[in-house]
């Protein structure tokens, strides 16, 4: 009898130190799974522009290019859920404006690849294709604002001729795409033109959109700076990005 009780006990001893100890050790080789989604969420704000990044200019409140351009929700280019439909995340810097009636709006996508990002460029093209007449008549309407806050009276004999083409932009990132909306008014003794140019950049993973508005010519020169601080503010974006 004694002898079977040892060895139930030793047996007993055995079971509880097989079970007792459910751990593993460490792998040191494993490292954390981060998700790619929360990530962009968390960084996506850094690849848009600030008030710090923009001397000169200052942010506007209700009266902005979105709200005089008053264009439905499909076409709306100052909504980066509208330019960057498929974006992981996105953000928008707000609207600024600067002295000779100058305004401007950043817009920012994350994704999941650079072949995401790229397909989002060419999709610009197909959005300026299917709301061309209603950028048309938005642009219009922004120009007719601007020279009526300048106290200029368009006529009975003004007339007005809106185009929107592509050009060439600063070269800039992975890949540059650019429109340029252009509006001529014709008086009766001068002219006047606005002119919003549109710009969208790729660096890797990460694209941006750059909406730049003025009554009168573009600067060149503002516009070439404001291109190249968007792109280096997505290039940051993209390599801090989880692969």
């Amino acid at each position: 009898m004694r002898s079977l009780l040892v060895v139930l006990l030793v047996a007993f001893a055995v079971l509880l130190a097989a079970c007792g100890d459910t751990t593993t050790a460490p792998n040191s080789s494993a490292t954390p799974t981060i998700d790619f989604a929360s990530e962009a969420r968390r960084l996506v704000g850094g690849a848009v522009f600030s008030a710090e990044d923009l001397p000169g200019f200052e942010p506007l409140g209700a009266d902005d290019l979105q709200s005089q351009a008053g264009l439905s929700d499909e076409c709306d280019i100052f909504d980066s859920g509208v330019i960057f439909p498929e974006a992981v995340a996105t953000a928008d810097s707000g609207a600024y404006g600067g002295g000779l009636e100058e305004q401007l709006v950043n817009l920012a996508g994350v994704f999941h690849t650079a072949e995401d990002a790229s397909e989002a460029l060419a999709a610009t093209r197909e959005l300026r294709d299917r709301c061309e007449a209603e950028f048309e008549a938005a642009i219009e309407q922004v120009a007719r604002d601007f020279l009526s806050r300048l106290g200029i009276d368009l006529g009975f004999f003004s007339t007005i001729d809106v185009a929107i083409t592509d050009y060439d932009p600063t070269p800039a990132g992975d890949e540059i795409t650019a429109y340029r909306m252009q509006v001529t008014v014709n008086l009766v003794l001068t002219r006047q033109q606005y002119n919003l140019h549109a710009v969208v950049v790729r660096q890797g993973r990460v694209a941006g959109a750059l909406l730049y508005g003025r009554l009168g010519q573009l600067n060149d020169n503002t516009e070439a700076e404001l291109i190249e601080l968007m792109a280096g503010k997505l290039s940051a974006v993209n390599a801090s990005l989880p692969e």
